[in-house]
């Protein structure tokens, strides 16, 4: 016959506070770190904040050659979405863009955009330096670009958009100083030669439970 052991409450031998409590409703809170020493399964779900609800990724590998003409400009085919589950999560964004600049050309600044608009939380503030500075969220140079000249441009920002709605994040470039060119996943010179090197720009978004 099989038995039954009802409780509210367990503690531990010489402790001043409950391990373990359970309420009318069968939900159990543990205060403390658990360590499993065997298989665990579970079949609710766990809650608490900083847990990855779901991780979304995009890929695009279109070698692009972007006129900016001093504006900014959408890197397009390089957009990820993810739709949060609650207006109290976050999301975590990474960005990985292959990027270089027109040769004889210097510079490339890089935003943030979601839904369309740039999140300029993501960015340094305009004017920072002088009422012509343009804040990014990432920026390459050289002195000068040339031919081969070809940088990673890697950055993360935590969005907060106290929304349930779908969230989709892209990337915008520049060339405010010479008004040139932008290439992604490529350099400027190509030919059909095996040093090429086509590559690859991605987004990955992982929502935090907040």
């Amino acid at each position: 016959m099989a038995s039954i052991l009802k409780v509210d409450k367990i503690r531990g031998t010489g402790l001043d506070s409950d391990t373990i409590t359970l309420d009318g409703t069968g939900n159990i809170t543990i205060p403390k770190n658990v360590t499993f020493s065997g298989t665990s399964t579970f079949g609710g779900s766990v809650s608490g904040a900083g847990k990855i609800l779901q991780v979304t990724q995009a890929t695009m590998g279109d070698r692009l050659a972007l006129s900016t003409s001093g504006n900014f400009v959408k890197v397009t085919g390089l957009e990820a979405s993810i739709t949060p589950s609650s207006t109290s999560s976050k999301i975590l964004v990474q960005c990985n863009l292959n990027v270089a600049g027109a040769t004889g050309s210097y510079t490339c600044g890089i935003r943030l955009y979601v839904n369309d608009a740039h999140l300029s939380d993501a960015s340094s503030p305009d004017g920072v330096y002088g009422d012509q500075d343009k804040g990014c969220w990432m920026c390459v140079c050289a002195q000068t670009w040339n031919n081969y000249t070809r940088y990673q441009a890697s950055s993360q920002y935590l969005h907060s958009p106290s929304s349930t709605s779908q969230q989709t994040y892209s990337i915008y470039v520049t060339d405010t100083r010479d008004n040139q060119t932008i290439y992604v996943n490529r350099y400027h010179y190509q030919n059909n030669v095996d040093y090429m090197h086509t590559t690859k720009s991605n987004f990955t978004l992982m929502e935090i439970a907040g």
